[in-house]
Protein backbone atom coordinates (compact mmCIF):
# COMPACT_ATOMS: atom_id res chain seq x y z
CA UNK A 1 0.00 0.00 0.00
CA UNK A 2 2.61 2.29 1.11
CA UNK A 3 4.00 1.55 -2.69
CA UNK A 4 1.06 2.48 -4.33
CA UNK A 5 1.21 5.60 -2.49
CA UNK A 6 4.67 6.28 -3.08
CA UNK A 7 4.41 5.73 -6.60
CA UNK A 8 0.48 6.31 -8.18
CA UNK A 9 1.88 10.13 -8.15
CA UNK A 10 3.93 9.29 -10.73
CA UNK A 11 2.84 6.36 -12.91
CA UNK A 12 -0.91 7.80 -13.40
CA UNK A 13 0.86 10.93 -15.43
CA UNK A 14 3.09 9.25 -17.02
CA UNK A 15 0.49 6.57 -18.27
CA UNK A 16 -0.92 9.09 -19.56
CA UNK A 17 1.74 10.36 -21.79
CA UNK A 18 2.10 7.23 -22.69
CA UNK A 19 -1.61 6.28 -23.85
CA UNK A 20 -1.19 9.01 -26.19
CA UNK A 21 1.88 8.01 -27.68
CA UNK A 22 0.67 4.82 -28.03
CA UNK A 23 -2.96 6.60 -30.20
CA UNK A 24 -0.30 8.49 -31.79
CA UNK A 25 1.32 5.30 -33.50
CA UNK A 26 -2.01 3.72 -33.33
CA UNK A 27 -3.86 6.72 -35.09
CA UNK A 28 -0.60 7.42 -37.82
CA UNK A 29 -1.32 3.35 -38.43
CA UNK A 30 -4.80 3.24 -39.52
CA UNK A 31 -4.51 6.43 -40.89
CA UNK A 32 -1.88 5.16 -43.53
CA UNK A 33 -4.20 2.45 -44.42
CA UNK A 34 -7.06 4.78 -44.44
CA UNK A 35 -4.81 7.19 -46.96
CA UNK A 36 -4.52 3.75 -49.11
CA UNK A 37 -8.18 3.02 -49.73
CA UNK A 38 -8.68 6.60 -49.97
CA UNK A 39 -5.80 6.55 -52.93
CA UNK A 40 -7.09 3.37 -54.41
CA UNK A 41 -10.60 4.58 -54.54
CA UNK A 42 -9.74 7.81 -56.26
CA UNK A 43 -9.75 8.47 -59.75
CA UNK A 44 -9.17 11.08 -62.55
CA UNK A 45 -11.11 11.44 -65.68
CA UNK A 46 -9.38 12.06 -68.51
CA UNK A 47 -10.80 12.52 -72.29
CA UNK A 48 -7.71 12.68 -75.14
CA UNK A 49 -8.00 13.32 -78.80
CA UNK A 50 -5.52 10.40 -79.50
CA UNK A 51 -4.69 7.09 -77.66
CA UNK A 52 -2.21 8.11 -74.88
CA UNK A 53 -0.03 5.11 -73.17
CA UNK A 54 1.14 5.86 -69.01
CA UNK A 55 4.54 6.68 -70.62
CA UNK A 56 2.93 10.07 -72.09
CA UNK A 57 0.82 10.88 -69.11
CA UNK A 58 3.59 10.39 -66.68
CA UNK A 59 5.87 12.86 -69.36
CA UNK A 60 3.59 15.42 -68.08
CA UNK A 61 3.17 14.58 -64.08
CA UNK A 62 5.01 12.12 -62.41
CA UNK A 63 2.17 11.70 -60.27
CA UNK A 64 0.46 9.25 -62.45
CA UNK A 65 0.99 5.54 -60.85
CA UNK A 66 -1.73 3.43 -63.54
CA UNK A 67 -4.10 4.31 -66.45
CA UNK A 68 -6.84 2.35 -67.45
CA UNK A 69 -8.50 3.12 -70.94
CA UNK A 70 -12.17 3.19 -70.60
CA UNK A 71 -13.75 0.73 -73.78
CA UNK A 72 -15.98 2.81 -75.71
CA UNK A 73 -18.84 0.44 -76.33
CA UNK A 74 -19.26 0.10 -72.33
CA UNK A 75 -19.87 4.14 -72.28
CA UNK A 76 -22.23 3.87 -74.98
CA UNK A 77 -23.95 1.14 -72.50
CA UNK A 78 -24.62 4.12 -70.25
CA UNK A 79 -25.39 6.45 -72.42
CA UNK A 80 -28.32 3.24 -74.08
CA UNK A 81 -26.74 3.57 -77.43
CA UNK A 82 -26.05 -0.16 -77.81
CA UNK A 83 -27.84 -0.72 -81.37
CA UNK A 84 -25.76 -2.29 -84.04
CA UNK A 85 -25.66 -0.18 -86.51
CA UNK A 86 -23.32 1.49 -89.18
CA UNK A 87 -24.16 4.80 -88.39
CA UNK A 88 -23.37 3.67 -84.22
CA UNK A 89 -19.63 1.57 -85.24
CA UNK A 90 -19.08 4.97 -87.33
CA UNK A 91 -20.67 7.28 -84.08
CA UNK A 92 -18.21 4.93 -81.65
CA UNK A 93 -15.01 5.39 -83.92
CA UNK A 94 -15.47 9.21 -83.78
CA UNK A 95 -15.72 9.24 -79.97
CA UNK A 96 -12.69 10.80 -77.99
CA UNK A 97 -10.89 8.46 -75.82
CA UNK A 98 -11.43 8.14 -72.81
CA UNK A 99 -9.03 7.22 -69.41
CA UNK A 100 -9.03 6.98 -65.41
CA UNK A 101 -5.88 7.60 -63.87
CA UNK A 102 -5.29 6.42 -60.73
CA UNK A 103 -2.43 8.79 -59.03
CA UNK A 104 0.46 7.30 -56.72
CA UNK A 105 -0.07 8.57 -53.54
CA UNK A 106 -3.24 10.76 -51.42
CA UNK A 107 -2.46 14.07 -52.58
CA UNK A 108 -2.76 17.37 -50.96
CA UNK A 109 -5.74 19.50 -52.60
CA UNK A 110 -3.43 22.11 -54.23
CA UNK A 111 -0.67 18.80 -55.33
CA UNK A 112 -3.84 17.20 -57.24
CA UNK A 113 -4.71 20.97 -58.58
CA UNK A 114 -1.25 20.71 -59.94
CA UNK A 115 -1.93 17.50 -61.37
CA UNK A 116 -4.53 18.66 -63.69
CA UNK A 117 -3.08 21.76 -65.06
CA UNK A 118 0.20 19.77 -65.63
CA UNK A 119 -1.82 17.35 -67.84
CA UNK A 120 -4.11 20.11 -68.98
CA UNK A 121 -0.65 20.97 -70.98
CA UNK A 122 -0.71 18.20 -73.02
CA UNK A 123 -2.42 19.12 -76.43
CA UNK A 124 -3.86 16.06 -76.78
CA UNK A 125 -5.95 16.14 -73.82
CA UNK A 126 -9.01 17.55 -74.64
CA UNK A 127 -10.68 17.49 -71.09
CA UNK A 128 -10.28 16.43 -67.17
CA UNK A 129 -12.65 15.66 -64.07
CA UNK A 130 -10.47 16.24 -60.69
CA UNK A 131 -13.68 15.76 -59.10
CA UNK A 132 -11.68 18.43 -56.70
CA UNK A 133 -14.91 19.21 -54.61
CA UNK A 134 -15.61 15.65 -53.08
CA UNK A 135 -12.12 14.74 -53.01
CA UNK A 136 -11.43 18.47 -51.31
CA UNK A 137 -14.35 17.81 -48.98
CA UNK A 138 -12.76 14.13 -47.85
CA UNK A 139 -9.42 15.62 -47.51
CA UNK A 140 -10.48 18.28 -45.59
CA UNK A 141 -12.50 16.23 -42.81
CA UNK A 142 -9.46 13.61 -42.95
CA UNK A 143 -7.06 16.54 -42.10
CA UNK A 144 -9.00 18.12 -39.39
CA UNK A 145 -9.72 15.05 -37.18
CA UNK A 146 -5.75 13.90 -37.68
CA UNK A 147 -5.00 17.59 -36.31
CA UNK A 148 -7.40 17.98 -33.65
CA UNK A 149 -6.12 14.53 -32.38
CA UNK A 150 -2.51 15.29 -32.27
CA UNK A 151 -3.18 18.50 -30.95
CA UNK A 152 -4.95 16.82 -28.05
CA UNK A 153 -2.29 14.51 -27.52
CA UNK A 154 0.83 17.09 -27.37
CA UNK A 155 -1.11 19.21 -24.55
CA UNK A 156 -2.19 15.75 -22.66
CA UNK A 157 1.51 15.09 -22.72
CA UNK A 158 2.78 18.46 -21.67
CA UNK A 159 0.50 18.65 -18.68
CA UNK A 160 1.54 15.13 -17.83
CA UNK A 161 5.03 15.93 -18.19
CA UNK A 162 4.85 18.75 -15.80
CA UNK A 163 2.91 16.61 -13.53
CA UNK A 164 6.14 14.42 -13.35
CA UNK A 165 8.35 16.93 -12.70
CA UNK A 166 5.97 18.30 -9.91
CA UNK A 167 6.25 14.75 -8.74
CA UNK A 168 9.90 14.42 -8.91
CA UNK A 169 10.12 17.56 -6.77
CA UNK A 170 8.31 15.71 -3.91
CA UNK A 171 10.61 12.98 -4.00
CA UNK A 172 13.56 15.62 -4.56
CA UNK A 173 12.36 17.09 -0.98
CA UNK A 174 12.28 13.85 0.86
CA UNK A 175 15.34 12.82 -0.10
CA UNK A 176 17.17 16.53 0.09
CA UNK A 177 18.72 16.05 3.35
CA UNK A 178 20.35 12.24 2.68
CA UNK A 179 21.28 13.95 -0.93
CA UNK A 180 23.15 16.85 1.11
CA UNK A 181 25.15 14.71 3.27
CA UNK A 182 26.29 12.75 0.03
CA UNK A 183 27.04 16.21 -1.64
CA UNK A 184 29.24 17.08 1.74
CA UNK A 185 31.08 13.97 1.47
CA UNK A 186 32.08 14.80 -2.24
CA UNK A 187 29.42 11.63 -3.95
CA UNK A 188 28.98 13.19 -7.57
CA UNK A 189 25.41 14.29 -8.82
CA UNK A 190 24.67 10.75 -10.11
CA UNK A 191 25.12 9.16 -7.03
CA UNK A 192 23.00 11.70 -5.22
CA UNK A 193 20.34 11.37 -7.63
CA UNK A 194 20.39 7.64 -7.60
CA UNK A 195 17.61 6.60 -5.80
CA UNK A 196 15.25 9.05 -7.58
CA UNK A 197 16.68 7.89 -11.01
CA UNK A 198 16.17 3.71 -9.19
CA UNK A 199 12.19 4.89 -8.52
CA UNK A 200 11.67 6.88 -11.75
CA UNK A 201 12.60 3.94 -13.70
CA UNK A 202 10.85 1.07 -11.37
CA UNK A 203 7.67 3.62 -12.35
CA UNK A 204 8.68 3.72 -15.78
CA UNK A 205 8.98 0.30 -16.52
CA UNK A 206 5.37 -0.56 -15.06
CA UNK A 207 4.23 2.62 -16.84
CA UNK A 208 4.86 1.02 -19.80
CA UNK A 209 3.63 -2.56 -19.33
CA UNK A 210 0.20 -1.04 -17.47
CA UNK A 211 -0.36 0.87 -20.72
CA UNK A 212 1.01 -2.23 -23.20
CA UNK A 213 -1.68 -4.53 -21.41
CA UNK A 214 -4.65 -2.06 -21.85
CA UNK A 215 -4.12 -1.89 -25.63
CA UNK A 216 -3.39 -5.72 -25.92
CA UNK A 217 -6.81 -5.61 -24.14
CA UNK A 218 -8.58 -3.14 -26.48
CA UNK A 219 -7.09 -5.12 -29.68
CA UNK A 220 -8.60 -8.56 -27.96
CA UNK A 221 -11.09 -7.94 -25.92
CA UNK A 222 -13.10 -4.60 -27.33
CA UNK A 223 -11.89 -4.69 -31.23
CA UNK A 224 -12.06 -8.24 -32.17
CA UNK A 225 -15.50 -8.01 -30.65
CA UNK A 226 -16.33 -5.18 -32.18
CA UNK A 227 -19.35 -5.48 -35.14
CA UNK A 228 -17.60 -1.95 -36.78
CA UNK A 229 -15.62 -3.33 -40.18
CA UNK A 230 -13.49 -0.32 -39.82
CA UNK A 231 -11.93 -1.68 -36.86
CA UNK A 232 -11.89 -4.90 -37.48
CA UNK A 233 -10.15 -4.19 -40.91
CA UNK A 234 -7.32 -2.37 -38.88
CA UNK A 235 -7.13 -4.85 -35.68
CA UNK A 236 -3.71 -5.96 -36.52
CA UNK A 237 -2.73 -1.99 -36.43
CA UNK A 238 -4.20 -1.44 -32.64
CA UNK A 239 -1.13 -3.00 -31.08
CA UNK A 240 2.06 -4.66 -32.27
CA UNK A 241 4.55 -6.42 -29.41
CA UNK A 242 7.32 -4.23 -30.43
CA UNK A 243 5.04 -1.46 -29.32
CA UNK A 244 6.19 -2.75 -25.73
CA UNK A 245 9.90 -1.74 -26.26
CA UNK A 246 9.16 1.88 -28.05
CA UNK A 247 6.76 2.50 -25.09
CA UNK A 248 9.54 1.48 -22.37
CA UNK A 249 12.26 3.87 -24.21
CA UNK A 250 10.08 6.49 -24.55
CA UNK A 251 8.97 6.47 -20.52
CA UNK A 252 12.20 5.87 -19.65
CA UNK A 253 12.99 9.03 -21.48
CA UNK A 254 10.95 10.93 -20.07
CA UNK A 255 11.58 9.92 -16.47
CA UNK A 256 15.35 11.03 -17.10
CA UNK A 257 14.33 14.36 -18.54
CA UNK A 258 12.09 15.21 -15.69
CA UNK A 259 14.80 13.70 -12.81
CA UNK A 260 17.80 15.65 -15.06
CA UNK A 261 15.57 18.84 -14.87
CA UNK A 262 14.78 18.68 -11.01
CA UNK A 263 18.06 17.75 -9.50
CA UNK A 264 20.06 20.49 -11.87
CA UNK A 265 17.45 23.49 -10.74
CA UNK A 266 17.56 22.18 -7.14
CA UNK A 267 21.57 22.43 -7.27
CA UNK A 268 21.52 25.70 -8.89
CA UNK A 269 18.82 26.92 -6.00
Amino acid sequence: MKFIKTHISLIFPLVAILLGLEFFIVFDRTTDSFEKSLKNGYSMMVVSKNEMSIDDFKSWDEHVEQVIELEKSKILERLNMTKESKSQKEFEASLPNFYSLKLDGYLTVKQLEEVKLNLQKSEDIVSIESFQSAYQSKYELFSFIKLAFQTFIVFMSIIGFFLIIKQMEVWNFLHAQRMKVMEIFGASLFLRSKVLINMALIDAIISALITSAIFYAIQNVWVRGSQMEILKENVDAMFAFTDILILLVASIVVVMIAVYLVVVNVKEE
